[in-house]
């Protein structure tokens, strides 16, 4: 618990409704699905299920993200490639008790039964401070692309975040990747911006600066402290992005009810 107060007065006092600070953490849940069965054309049928990640499963699961995510590499997001960096990031199954509170990466996981292979996961990452969640990734092995695979991983992703104690959840999508940019606008988030350079990538042959695009969604708790944009100060330019970005997230919003 912290227990320093500043004296000193904020520049404003803002029209908002306020609470006191929380000092509360955000704590990963360990949840998993059910087995689940997937036709896989001339390879027949196989078994899946989403797991949290333990120390048998690192290697395959760093396998995977090199083969379906090469792109992060030299990145901050690198470590997803490196099996030796998982045990200072990523929350495993065999540590839970200790991990979920302290570490910040959260990877639920599709393995195949039969092999013990992870084909597909997900990565969550905490800012406990911010009472923030963030959805950093979903990937799939190429072999396994447009199976249906990942609607249950996806599932459990959420249902880790929605319960860590967050209140702030943001995401962001690669430019050139509009399948995930449609998964959040048909699940109802809002659009922040497109961010041009926002993270070094890879592209075979050198580093460049990826362009992604930005969304966001807020619990009830944490809209009702938000301050509203007739409080703001904003630059004449700036207040016209925030009116489009307003009249898009509308339309969003109104379609997720339907």
């Amino acid at each position: 618990m912290e227990s320093f107060k500043p004296d000193s007065a904020p520049y404003r006092k803002m029209p908002v409704k306020t609470r006191p600070p929380l000092f509360r953490e955000v704590v990963w849940k360990k949840l998993e699905s059910s087995s689940f069965e997937v036709e896989l054309g001339e390879r027949g049928k196989e078994v899946f299920q989403v797991r949290v990640l333990n120390r048998q499963l690192v290697e395959s699961a760093s396998s995977l993200w090199r083969t379906a995510y090469p792109e992060l590499y030299g990145s901050i997001h690198g470590f997803l490639l490196d099996p030796s960096l998982y045990e200072i990031f990523v929350a495993l199954e065999e540590t839970w008790e200790e991990d979920s509170v302290s570490k910040p990466v959260c990877m639920p996981v599709v393995v195949r039964l039969s092999t013990s292979e992870v084909i597909a996961g997900s990565v969550l990452t905490k800012i406990p401070r911010n009472l923030q969640v963030e959805y950093s990734f979903v990937a799939t092995h190429p072999d396994y692309r447009t199976k249906g695979i990942t609607k249950p991983l996806r599932q459990v992703t959420r249902q880790i975040a929605l319960s860590s104690g967050a209140e702030y959840f943001t995401t962001f999508c690669e430019t050139w990747h509009d399948i995930t940019q449609n998964w959040c606008i048909k699940g109802g988030w809002k659009i922040g911006g497109i961010f041009p350079g926002n993270f070094l990538r890879w592209n075979g042959d050198g580093q460049y600066r990826g362009c992604v695009v930005w969304f966001y969604r807020l619990s009830k708790e944490a809209q009702e402290v938000s301050t509203s944009p007739q409080s703001w100060s904003l630059a004449e330019e700036v207040r016209e992005v925030w009116e489009c970005l307003e009249r898009v997230n509308r339309r969003i919003e109104e379609r997720s009810r339907r």
